[in-house]
């Protein structure tokens, strides 16, 4: 399994995860996966990344399909890896959450499925040079990328629950995943294939299983928790995230997380990610005990752990992510 780098510490600009992505680069990372959320855009930073470091391919993991069209999404990704100077470009595309699609954005959140296949299908066009895309819900026509992509780019699926793994096993060149404990990887794995299998394909041997995985090395494991407790308490009460963990078999939690969200109260929220919840989705506590998830994760069959080693300051995540080479 290769370790690469994917922060996301709030108030970090671009400049700023550039600089740390060549500071990691420098002391052993080789790639680097960007979220994004609400703070710096994907592809400027990953142009910003490709730009400060000398050979990390760099990902994204993973934009929404229905913010960018096809056309735009292909010429994003081509002109990072025109920066990138050819290093392979690894575009993630998922169906986010209604909360950022439908209020963030003002898009539809309607049939996040097809969004996602038709978007990866004609991004994939896009970029080879086909001008047409006709879908049910994405089109494209008489494009032409004026300057082509120099390098390699995959095309990979953000996805959480079986329907979208599926999807992620008949389009994608990977799949990025989240939030999820070893113990369901391999029921992951299992949906992709079958999604493979349906579209009548046979999933390449390079096929890429990239995890975010998040991590707080502290020796307090109480401390630990609640930092992750503040920070993903929202992410599940979002709809796709909440029904995600009630299929990784906390139907309780996920149902208390729902109930507290509805009823405003945050606290709540945070109350219902149990030590069990917290633990199976993070990898949290003292270093010797994180290292040892980490091992559980590769024997589960993930590629690449985009490790958000999450910190007080640059400085500190940097010194996690020294202590996990």
């Amino acid at each position: 399994m290769k370790l690469a780098i994917s922060p996301t510490l709030p108030g970090l600009g671009a400049g700023d995860i550039a600089q740390l992505c060549r500071q990691a680069e420098a002391i052993g990372y080789s790639e680097a996966w960007i979220a994004e959320v609400a703070g710096p855009e994907s592809f400027a930073t990953a142009a910003a990344i490709a730009a400060a470091t000398e050979d990390m391919t760099i990902g994204t993991a993973v934009v929404p399909a229905t913010t960018r069209t096809p056309a735009l999404l292909a010429m994003a990704a081509a002109t990072v890896s025109q920066v990138a100077g050819g290093r392979r470009f690894s575009l993630g595309i998922g169906a986010s959450s209604e909360l950022i699609v439908s209020q963030w954005h003002g898009q539809s959140f309607d049939r996040p499925l097809r969004w996602v296949r038709e978007t990866v299908e004609a991004t994939r066009a896009a970029l080879a040079g086909q001008r047409d895309y006709a879908g049910q819900l994405v089109t494209m026509g008489k494009f032409s990328l004026t300057a082509p992509a120099p390098g390699p780019i995959d095309l990979y699926v953000g996805a959480l629950n079986p329907a979208m793994l599926r999807v992620a096993g008949a389009v994608g060149d990977g799949v990025c995943l989240n939030l999820m404990a070893p113990e369901v990887v391999g029921r992951q794995l299992v949906e992709i294939e079958a999604g493979a299998q349906k579209a009548g394909r046979a999933l390449p041997d390079d096929f890429g299983v990239m995890a975010r995985l998040h991590i707080v090395v502290n020796d307090d494991v109480d401390e630990a928790r609640q930092i992750i407790r503040a920070a993903f308490g929202p992410y599940f009460a979002q709809p796709v995230y909440n029904r995600f963990l009630g299929w990784c078999g906390f139907s309780e939690a996920a149902e208390a997380i729902a109930a507290a969200f509805a009823a405003g109260d945050r606290n709540g929220v945070a109350a219902a990610l149990s030590d069990e919840v917290v633990d199976a989705v993070a990898l949290v506590g003292p270093l010797g005990r994180v290292k040892d998830r980490l091992v559980e994760y590769a024997d589960a069959g993930i590629g690449t752990a985009a490790l958000n080693a999450i910190a007080p300051s640059g400085e500190a995540v940097l010194a996690a992510l020294r202590s996990l080479l």
